[in-house]
C-alpha cells in the first residue's frame, strides 16, 4: 500500500493518516535515531525564526505531529500563542499530552485541521511552521494558498523538510533513506513499509529552486532556503505578500 502513495498526485490522504496513526507511539524515538538527534537543533532553528517573526502574534504549527516544534517555541518564548494543528487525531493527542505535561500552558490550542481546507479565519496568524509534514500534502498549491489566506500580511512561513541532496551525494542519501531508515524504524518499533514510503517521498520532493518558485506563485515573496546535513534537510522561509 505505502509504495503506491509516495507521489503527491496519487496518494490517498486517508492512507497517510492511517500510517501516521500507526507510527505515533514510536515517532519521536525513530526521528531521534534516524537523524542522530540533530532534528532537535533543526527544530530549534525553525522555532527561533518563527518566534522572531511572530512577536506577540500567534503561531500556527501546521502538521504539528508529536508537538516537538511547539515544545521548542515554548522553550524560547513560554507565553507565545500557538495553535497546534494536525489531520491525524493520534498525533495531535500525542502533542497535546506532551505539551500539557511539560508546560501546562493556557496559550496553546489543539485543532484537527486539513491543510487544504483550514477552518481558521483569514489573516489570523503571524507565522506558520511546518516541520517534516509538507511533503505529505497532496495538493501543495492549494495548501499554500490556504496557508497564505490565514497568514497576516508580511507574516512568515517556515518549512523544515527532508530535502533532495545535491546530485553529487544524492546516491548516498537514497541508500540511507531506502535501506537504513526502514531498518532503524523497525529497530525502534516502527513498520519498515511506512518508512519505505517516507524514503519514496524524499525522492519525489521538489528541489529548492522549484519549491521556492511554487511558494512564490501562491501568495508569498522572498522565498529562501537554508540547508543542513550536507543539503539533506532544508529550512525554507517566505513572507506573505
Amino acid at each position: 500500500m505505502t509504495m503506491q502513495i509516495a507521489s503527491p498526485e496519487t496518494r490517498n490522504p486517508k492512507d497517510v493518516g492511517k500510517m501516521f496513526a500507526r507510527v505515533a507511539p514510536s515517532y519521536d524515538k525513530i526521528n531521534r535515531a534516524m537523524c542522530f538527534g540533530m532534528d532537535v537543533r533543526w527544530r530549534k532553528t525553525l522555532a527561533m525564526a518563527a518566534v522572531k517573526c511572530a512577536g506577540a502574534g500567534e503561531i500556527l504549527d501546521l502538521a504539528c505531529g508529536s508537538g516537538d516544534v511547539a515544545m521548542s517555541i515554548l522553550g524560547i518564548s513560554p507565553q507565545q500563542k500557538i495553535t497546534c494543528a494536525d489531520f491525524c487525531p493520534e498525533m495531535l493527542g500525542l502533542a497535546k499530552s506532551k505539551i500539557l505535561n511539560a508546560y501546562s500552558p493556557c496559550n496553546v490550542k489543539f485543532e484537527i485541521a486539513d491543510a487544504a481546507n483550514l477552518q481558521f479565519e483569514s489573516e489570523k496568524f503571524s507565522a506558520i511552521t511546518i516541520a517534516f509534514g509538507f511533503r505529505n500534502f497532496k495538493d501543495r498549491e492549494i495548501c499554500l494558498k490556504e496557508i497564505s489566506r490565514v497568514l497576516k500580511p508580511n507574516g512568515g512561513l517556515f518549512i523544515l523538510e527532508v530535502a533532495r541532496a545535491p546530485k553529487c551525494i544524492e546516491w548516498a542519501q537514497n541508500i540511507f533513506m531506502e535501506q537504513f531508515v526502514p531498518r532503524i524504524a523497525a529497530r525502534f518499533g516502527g513498520d519498515k513499509s511506512d518508512y519505505e514510503y517516507l524514503a519514496k517521498t524524499t525522492r519525489a520532493f521538489p528541489r529548492k529552486k522549484e519549491l521556492n518558485k511554487l511558494i512564490e506563485s501562491c501568495g508569498f515573496k522572498n522565498a529562501k532556503t537554508k540547508t543542513f546535513a550536507f543539503g539533506c534537510v532544508a529550512l525554507t522561509e517566505a513572507q506573505k505578500i
